[in-house]
């Protein structure tokens, strides 16, 4: 299978479909690559001296080092690289797994705590499971502050009113005058 290239310019315009313009096509639709396109464990310094061994000192050998003795580590070592990363994707699925059911726990328990507090609106004569409930919903459940997006920090709202800056300025400009005497809104 061919492939077009928008990076090729050794291509003419022609392979690309339309005049002046260079065809895109999807990685899904190219050919995989060989193994090696991800990249290699193997340091290229390395791999520099794997093919000295196999090209211009391949029929030398020292005690426990040749060309197959290198392919053979290098080969152990991208074999160990690949465990890696299947390991890595399966840790990557457990903390998925364990965060999800961490907020499902978190959110079982906020309606737990709901469907007790009905029941203890509905039982007025068990004070200590009031007083216990009302303990348990003061904090609220980790799992449950986080999927809410309470654990942001930002606060919301309308910014606070400043205290007695505006009456200092008002009063400045009023204490040459004498204050008048206010009535009492709740005497009559």
């Amino acid at each position: 299978m061919t492939s077009v290239n928008s990076f090729d310019a050794s291509l003419p315009d022609a392979a690309a479909g339309w005049p002046g313009q260079a065809a895109l096509v999807p990685m899904a639709m190219v050919a995989p690559a060989a193994p090696a396109a991800v990249e290699d464990p193997v340091p290229s310094e390395v791999s520099g001296v794997i093919e000295l061994y196999a090209t211009q000192l391949a029929k030398v050998a020292f005690p426990e080092i040749d060309a197959s003795s290198l392919r053979r580590q290098a080969d152990e070592l991208r074999a160990e690289a690949r465990s890696v990363a299947r390991a890595r994707e399966a840790l990557d699925a457990a903390l998925a797994s364990f965060a999800a059911r961490r907020v499902a726990l978190g959110e079982t328990a906020a309606r737990a705590v709901a469907y007790a507090r009905i029941y203890s609106q509905a039982h007025p004569d068990r004070a200590a499971l009031a007083t216990a409930i009302a303990a348990l919903s003061e904090t609220k459940p980790v799992a449950v502050a986080a999927a809410a997006g309470t654990a942001t920090g930002k606060r919301r709202g309308r910014p606070p009113r400043r205290g007695a800056e505006l009456f200092d300025a008002a009063g400045e400009s009023q204490a040459d005058e004498p204050a008048e005497p206010v009535a009492d809104p709740t005497a009559r």
